[in-house]
């Protein structure tokens, strides 16, 4: 009779330690997912003001330098490395590129706007769409799986509602199913 209470103990403990081992990894799972860092871009305005456009980061409260750059925030919580940023008119036409070392969880980095984008935004207002021709393409790596990530956003032009009787439009950076 002990030996079968003793193989009963055994069986529970061995049962048990297999749905600690369960527990601990799903946890080292979850903490994993967590440090993936996932590259986005700020909240832009576009106002028309005479024949030039004025482009803002809503989030920042320093306009000097701002106002001519899309602004990269990494909100994922972890490191991306070897950051390649490609700005493509037409799909085909690579209008500018960018290396970024490394871009850490609470840092962003300024992307310039060239002239070919501001003029491809003067365009789509222009022709009242909304839908640009420039597609942004980041290639990244993160530090804790060592594999390469890309992503594709489409800028396009929405029509920002206000009441101050402004044409002003709201840049959004639209994800791409590659």
């Amino acid at each position: 009779m002990i030996n079968i209470l003793q193989a009963v103990g055994s069986i529970g403990t061995f049962i048990m330690a297999i749905l600690y081992l369960i527990s601990v990894m799903v946890q080292i799972k979850q903490t994993k997912m967590s440090f993936i860092p996932f590259l986005a871009f700020d909240q832009m305005t576009m106002e028309q003001e005479g024949k030039n456009l004025k482009l803002r980061n809503l989030t920042e409260t320093d306009y000097d330098y701002v106002n001519t750059a899309f602004k990269l925030q990494n909100l994922g919580g972890g490191i991306a490395k070897n950051i390649d940023i490609k700005v493509h008119l037409n799909e085909n036409e690579i209008v500018q590129e960018k290396h970024i070392n490394v871009l850490p969880s609470d840092k962003y980095y300024l992307i310039p706007i060239g002239k070919n984008a501001l003029e491809e935004f003067q365009d789509t207002v222009k022709a009242n769409g909304y839908k640009t021709n420039m597609h942004i393409n980041i290639s990244y790596y993160n530090q804790l799986s060592k594999k390469q990530n890309n992503i594709m956003y489409r800028v396009n032009i929405e029509e920002f509602v206000n009441l101050d009787n402004k044409d002003l439009y709201e840049l959004t950076f639209d994800i791409i199913d590659a």
